[in-house]
C-alpha cells in the first residue's frame, strides 16, 4: 500500500495579529520540508481566526495575498502540495477557504460550506461571518483523490458517507476551541477513510471576557482509526507521519 508523508502543522497564533501569525507559520512550513513531506497541512483560518464581530476586515485575495505567495513558493521548493486556510474577499463578505498548491502551481480551493451556528457569541456565529462555500469538492492529484472538511464539515457524518469510494483520503483543517481529533478517529472506524488535521494552538478569542488557552493538536490516522501521530494538546508542533492510501 502506497503512504503519503504528510506534515501537520499546529500553530501557535493569536488571533486578530495576522501578520505575526503568517510569518510563524511560513516559518514552521518551511522547517517541516527537511521532512520531505508530500503534504503540508495548515490550520482553518489561522492568521486571522474568530477575531470580531466582523471579519470582513481581514479578507485578502488569492492572487495578490504576499502571504499565500510564500506557501505557493514552499510547495515548489519543497516538490510538495502545501494546504493553507485564509479568509478569502468576496462580494458581500468573506469566505473561509483553503488553498491548495502543488510544486507552486494553485490547484484548487474549498470553501467552507457547513457553517457553525451561534446565537450566544457573535464572534464565533459562521452564518453571519461567512459567506458559503459551495459544497464538498473531490480533487484530483498525483497523490490520489482527495477532499478538504474545513472544522464543522466534519462533524457531519453524512459529508464523510459522501466521499466514501470517491476519495483516497481527507485533510482536516480546525480552527475549533479543543482536540478535535475524534472526528477523524470516528469516521475512519466507521468508514474506513484515513485522514489527516491540524488545529490551532496559542489563544482564542472570547469578546468581552478575553481570551483562553487553545488545546488543539495535528496528526494522522489511517484508514483503521489508529493514530499514526498525533501532538499534545495546547503544544505547538509539526507532526510529520506516513499516510497508508
Amino acid at each position: 500500500m502506497p503512504e503519503l508523508t504528510i506534515a501537520a502543522i499546529a500553530v501557535a497564533t493569536v488571533e486578530g495579529m495576522v501578520e505575526e501569525n503568517y510569518r510563524r507559520a511560513i516559518r514552521l512550513a518551511e522547517i517541516a520540508l527537511d521532512a520531505r513531506p508530500d503534504i503540508i497541512l495548515l490550520p482553518e483560518t489561522f492568521a486571522a481566526g474568530y477575531c470580531a464581530d466582523d471579519l470582513r476586515p481581514y479578507g485578502e485575495d488569492r492572487e495578490t495575498s504576499p502571504y499565500l505567495a510564500d506557501f505557493r513558493r514552499i510547495s515548489r521548493e519543497g516538490d510538495c502540495l502545501v494546504a493553507a486556510g485564509y479568509l478569502e474577499s468576496v462580494p458581500g463578505g468573506v469566505k473561509n477557504a483553503v488553498a491548495l498548491y502543488d510544486r507552486g502551481t494553485f490547484i484548487g480551493q474549498h470553501a467552507k460550506s457547513s457553517l457553525w451556528p451561534d446565537d450566544e457569541r457573535p464572534y464565533r456565529d459562521e452564518r453571519v461571518l461567512l459567506v458559503p462555500g459551495d459544497g464538498i469538492e473531490v480533487f484530483a492529484s498525483r497523490f490520489g483523490k482527495f477532499a478538504v472538511l474545513i472544522c464543522y464539515e466534519n462533524m457531519f457524518p453524512e459529508h464523510w458517507a459522501g466521499l466514501v469510494g470517491r476519495v483516497d483520503f481527507v485533510l482536516s483543517p480546525y480552527n475549533c476551541q479543543g482536540d478535535p481529533s475524534y472526528n477523524n478517529i470516528r469516521e475512519a472506524q466507521r468508514l474506513g477513510l484515513p485522514s489527516a488535521w491540524a488545529d490551532r494552538t496559542g489563544t482564542v478569542y472570547l469578546g468581552a471576557d478575553g481570551w483562553r488557552p487553545n488545546p488543539g493538536t495535528a496528526g494522522l490516522v489511517d484508514g483503521q482509526g489508529n493514530i499514526i501521530a498525533k501532538s499534545e494538546p495546547g503544544v505547538e508542533a509539526i507532526v510529520i507521519g506516513k499516510l497508508p492510501v
